[in-house]
């Protein structure tokens, strides 16, 4: 079953509100414009392991915040005083584990860019299989699985998206319009 959204277009079941559907017609399966958006999508991955994304996703705004717009260089300056802050934010997922692996993650990406340049040159060398980029990523990322790995490699647009066969993307070749 899909979901229709005011436009009258069937998405995928899991677009199943405004936020859901927008996300999933505009940026699922798309490349990040930037290594901000690519640090931004790695992360929301991260804090999305043993929950919905409808709850990250709509948490989007405060990790946007507490992360300073993912901006690679300020989460790598963070600290112990700003995890014990941030366990206090109710407008983010309060999990130290995954809050800590977001700082290690963006020193880790800082590493990255020095070594190739950009967070994105560095993705675009991954194999589109999650069974081998998986071990490539791990050995960078903290908290980062292999069902994280290939729902980042999915939602990044690295390997194909699964749209439902009735979703309009599925229809229109995967692609946003």
């Amino acid at each position: 079953m899909t979901v229709t959204i005011d436009d009258g277009r069937p998405r995928c079941r899991w677009a199943s509100d405004e936020l859901l559907a927008r996300y999933h017609d505009e940026e699922w399966g798309v490349w990040p414009a930037s290594d901000e958006a690519a640090f931004e999508l790695l992360t929301l991955e991260l804090f999305q392991a043993g929950l919905s994304w409808r709850t990250v996703l709509h948490k989007r705004e405060g990790f946007r915040r507490a992360f300073h717009g993912f901006a690679v260089e300020r989460v790598a300056a963070m600290g112990e005083e700003d995890i014990v802050r941030l366990l206090r934010d109710p407008a983010i997922v309060r999990h130290r584990g995954k809050i800590a692996a977001t700082i290690a993650n963006a020193r880790a990406v800082q590493a990255l860019q020095a070594e190739h340049g950009s967070l994105r040159a560095y993705l675009r060398t991954l194999p589109a299989d999650p069974r081998l980029a998986h071990p490539l990523l791990r050995r960078h990322l903290a908290f980062f699985g292999p069902t994280t790995c290939e729902s980042f490699l999915q939602a990044a647009g690295i390997i194909s998206a699964p749209h439902e066969p009735s979703c309009w993307r599925w229809l229109a070749g995967g692609t946003p319009s």
